[in-house]
């Protein structure tokens, strides 16, 4: 028998890390599982919403502020996926209830911690955890899928969830309490046919599928797929409220699998919760929690030898078989706790591979963040909420190939900050309120930091061979970050094309067709430097290139059709070179350079003879007519003056002695005077 001081210290510390989790048998002769208990939600949330919201996850929403997410989650909240616009400045409005949403997104992370810490726990009490369970939290049921070698299946599911896991006349399942995959087991719902799996999610509750370190893959066929989404009970259709939270299915470390498979009308607010996702953790691993039972249980085992030692008189144990760091003899008093490993969790990264995927109507189309390796073939990500598809954190080394994201209420595809090693190629980006591409390569931080996140940028990234159409905002707008190439793409319409900005490094915008743009075709400003801009055939825009305060390599470029400028070059741009570019069109200028500094067109064999100067005569009046040149101008005008008056008195002077030339004959007779009104003459 096991000593009585430690294991009372045990049992105490698991009762503190459960916080009041029950466990639950899944046996079908187990207690009877209610799919979501009525309850009542928060009073300020009914004018929010037709459908009043209820409690869910077991717990109740908050009525003050919204509570600060687990530690160690990442504020990948809707705030956060706005990158570099100060907000969510040009988006579709959100139809939710940011507070409350808040909220249950909080309540997910609690549940989350809670299912893991009892699976951590459970592995050195007395609880046998090696068959699937259930907690029960609060008016909630989380069925946990543990470690076997084979798959969970969809038989398998009726089994162990006979009351939760129901086939519907129609011949689809619905799900009506949470789902955690555990490391070491696999949930595949790959049956061969079509299925329909139907998450519930009503003014009862909600339910979502979690892979927490396991295997995931879900199989339909072309013409076959499997379909997931949200079902409110009460009207038998897809749930389209988020004010009250909303089913999601989300990836927590682990592989994901996912082929012809359409997600719609899933999550609410954060990426995490988003609809479909698959994010990393930077938590410390529960592995912590198990080192620190069998040190715990280290510590029983020697207790109890060396009891029997004493009792036998022998001297005091001074080792263990563990070979932990506990099995020796310690002083009394606070038990020294296991180090936790923070640049090692169990489940730091999730990998993944998305084949024929198509999410519509989600809060988030897809979020991924700290994945390594995710590859995402012939997938749509369409009318999400916020954004289509979003690599928000620590995402390298993906691939992501003939892809679409469409009408979406933010941006279509988002690379936020530290993504690197990305490759878009045959996206198409079409339609959506903001930008088409987003690509954020800035630092995480600007100097030293609570956390000590680094302060280099990132980059790495590529987007080419795409077809970005009417987006609202940019087609592709590349933020920071360096080595960067926007090539061989199709650009229609939109306010701007490419736009380079805020300091980004070495971007490469090369063989890109961009046209009908309402301002600038290609932008590049705020101190980006060594890009290069070439080989690019631009039709319309106000300027066709445009260069403010930036250096860069413009050459052999096509323009036509701008309404202004061919190339527009303001500011210090010193190091920059415009050469071999051929600027056809009417406007006021070919190449505009007038307000620029440091740089020289001398030497840059531009071709402008296809372009028609349409300056009107008063533009260029005013143009001429500046302060210095006025003043010339009336230098001039006074010189000139002078010499005309000076001619004038020349003209007028005659000899001074012409009265005493000599008299030739009577016709040169000279009245020289009168005398007594005689005339005389001489």
């Amino acid at each position: 028998m096991k000593g009585s001081g430690v294991p009372g210290l045990r049992l105490a510390v698991a009762g503190s890390l459960a916080l009041g989790v029950a466990l639950c048998p899944t046996p079908a002769t187990a207690e009877p599982v209610r799919g979501w208990p009525s309850s009542t939600g928060s009073p300020e949330a009914t004018a929010t919403t037709d459908r009043q919201p209820a409690t869910t996850s077991g717990t109740t929403r908050p009525s003050g502020p919204a509570t600060l997410p687990a530690a160690g989650t990442s504020t990948d909240a809707l705030s956060d996926t706005t990158e570099d616009d100060g907000g969510a400045s040009g988006r579709r409005p959100y139809p939710g209830d940011p507070r409350l949403e808040s909220g249950l997104v909080a309540d997910e992370d609690r549940r989350l911690v809670q299912a893991r810490s009892i699976d951590a726990l459970g592995r050195w009490g007395d609880l046998n955890l090696q068959t699937p369970y259930r907690l029960a939290s609060g008016a909630a049921y989380t069925l946990i899928l543990t470690q076997r070698r084979q798959p969970y299946t969809v038989r398998d599911l009726l089994a162990l969830a006979p009351q939760t896991f129901v086939r519907m006349p129609d011949g689809a399942y619905l799900l009506s309490e949470h789902l955690i995959i555990r490391e070491g087991a696999t949930l595949d719902l790959s049956t061969g046919g079509a299925l329909t799996l139907r998450l519930a999610s009503d003014d009862q509750g909600f339910v979502s599928i979690i892979n927490d370190g396991g295997r995931l893959v879900v199989s339909g066929t072309k013409g076959e797929p499997v379909r997931i989404t949200s079902w409110d009970r009460a009207t038998n259709s897809p749930d389209n409220l988020t004010s009250d939270g909303r089913a999601y299915v989300r990836s927590l470390g682990g592989q994901v699998n996912l082929r012809q498979v359409e997600v719609t009308a899933l999550g609410f607010w954060s990426g995490r919760t988003g609809g479909l996702s698959l994010t990393g953790t930077d938590r410390p691993n529960t592995g912590a929690l198990d080192a620190l039972g069998q040190a715990l249980e280290s510590l029983d085992d020697q207790a109890a030898a060396a009891k029997a030692q004493k009792t036998a008189g022998q001297g005091p144990v001074t080792g263990g078989a563990s070979g932990l760091t506990l099995n020796k003899i310690l002083p009394s008093g606070a038990l020294p706790l296991p180090e936790v490993d923070l640049t090692d969790p169990r489940y730091s990264y999730v990998s993944a591979t998305l084949d024929g995927v198509r999410a519509d109507g989600n809060a988030f189309g897809l979020f991924v963040a700290s994945a390594n390796g995710v590859e995402i073939h012939g997938s749509s990500f369409s009318n999400s909420l916020v954004d289509g598809l979003v690599l928000h954190r620590f995402v390298t080394n993906a691939v992501i190939e003939q892809t679409s994201a469409l009408d979406n209420g933010g941006d279509g595809v988002v690379l936020s900050r530290a993504t690197t090693g990305i490759v878009l190629n045959e996206v198409t980006s079409s339609r959506n309120v903001r930008n088409g591409v987003l690509i954020s390569g800035r630092p995480l931080a600007s100097g030293p930091n609570a956390t000590g996140t680094p302060t280099g940028a990132y980059g790495n990234n590529s987007l080419s061979n795409s077809t970005l159409v009417d987006n609202g905002h940019y087609a592709v707008d590349v933020v920071g970050g360096s080595s960067i190439g926007v090539q061989a793409n199709d650009i229609r319409g939109g306010h701007m094309g490419v736009v380079v900005r805020q300091q980004a490094h070495q971007v490469s915008v090369v063989g890109n067709r961009v046209d009908g743009t309402t301002s600038h075709a290609i932008d590049l400003r705020e101190g980006a430097t060594e890009a290069v801009v070439s080989g690019n055939v631009v039709s319309g825009g106000s300027a066709g290139i445009y260069l403010s305060g930036a250096a860069a390599s413009v050459r052999r470029n096509t323009l036509t059709g701008a309404l202004q400028h061919g190339i527009s070059v303001v500011g210090n741009v010193k190091g920059s070179r415009i050469e071999g570019n051929t600027v056809a069109g009417r406007g006021s200028s070919a190449i505009d350079s007038s307000r620029a500094e440091g740089l020289d067109l001398r030497r840059g064999d531009n071709d402008v003879s296809g372009w028609e100067d349409t300056t009107p005569w008063l533009v260029t009046v005013k143009r001429f007519l500046q302060p210095l040149t006025l003043l010339w101008l009336a230098l001039a005008a006074l010189v000139v003056t002078t010499a005309l008056l000076g001619l004038r008195r020349r003209a007028g002077i005659q000899h001074p002695y012409a009265d005493k030339a000599p008299v030739s004959g009577p016709e040169d007779l000279v009245l020289v005077g009168a005398h007594d009104g005689a005339a005389q003459t001489r």
